[in-house]
């Protein structure tokens, strides 16, 4: 009968340490999945917060550049207007000067071209209301006349698979390559392709520059440029692929993030 008790006793006392281990088993599985779910609202959080700033930041920047484009085609503009109408009161005044004002009117209508196609592509309204393909035929025939590199352009027109706001961020990553190449890059050529089909899009834009090591600079004090244009990507649902070594130049690929239906 004592044996019985003993038994009795080691098997409840069995079952009893069994369901402590169950529930504290329990209590850490529930507030492991709770400290997981706290962990992945604050890191959702985090990152909205981020990209409400980064919108911000890209709001303020466009709006300080609208203002810029602005005042340079109000008051600038103005000044080389006024060059050009002194010039051509010279030339009926000193008929016999009208030869030597010629390479100066050049250089003026040169300089009156560039300030053009320049306010316009930092105005975010013109750019909206032109869209991305012809804004950037823009664009590039602003770049080929500062001769630096030749510019392989083939042609796009009609209207991209972009919203504004992507078309926007996909103008200005394409602006930030293009002067890191004038820059850095000691290029001969630049080529420039978009895929714009079957709602996908793709711009790629390659140089045949010196190149670079992306991930040391990228490490350095030098890469806020490259970071800029990888940032631009993210805020405009991009994604942007960057590829470069040194002596072979540098390729990126910008491309739409496809969305499930």
């Amino acid at each position: 009968m004592i044996d019985k008790d003993i038994v009795l006793a080691i098997v409840c006392s069995t079952l009893f340490i069994l369901l402590l281990i169950a529930i504290i088993v329990m209590v850490f599985f529930i507030s492991g999945k709770q400290r997981i779910k706290q962990e992945m609202e604050m890191s959702e959080a985090k990152l909205s917060f981020e990209r409400e700033l980064r919108q911000v930041e890209t709001e303020v920047s466009e709006h300080v550049m609208s203002q810029f484009a602005q005042e340079l085609h109000d008051n600038i503009g103005q000044l080389l207007t006024a060059m050009h109408i002194q010039i051509e009161n010279q030339k009926i005044d000193y008929p016999q000067l009208t030869e030597g004002f010629k390479p100066l009117e050049i250089y003026l209508g040169e300089v009156t071209q560039q300030l053009r196609l320049l306010s316009r592509t930092l105005n975010n309204d013109y750019i909206g209301h032109t869209g991305l393909l012809a804004v950037m035929q823009m664009e590039v025939e602003r770049l080929r006349a500062l001769k630096r590199f030749k510019v392989h352009w083939p042609l796009v027109k009609g209207k991209s698979n972009l919203d504004k706001n992507q078309e926007l961020m996909v103008f200005r990553i394409f602006q930030e390559i293009a002067q890191n190449a004038l820059r850095h890059s000691s290029a001969k050529n630049l080529q420039i392709s978009i895929n714009n089909q079957d709602e996908n899009f793709e711009l790629t834009i390659q140089d045949d520059g010196k190149g670079f090591v992306l991930e040391e600079v990228l490490k350095s004090h030098k890469a806020s440029g490259l970071r800029n244009i990888i940032k631009r990507a993210q805020l405009g649902g991009l994604t942007c692929h960057i590829k470069s070594s040194p002596g072979n130049g540098c390729l990126f690929t910008i491309k739409k993030i496809a969305t499930l239906e």
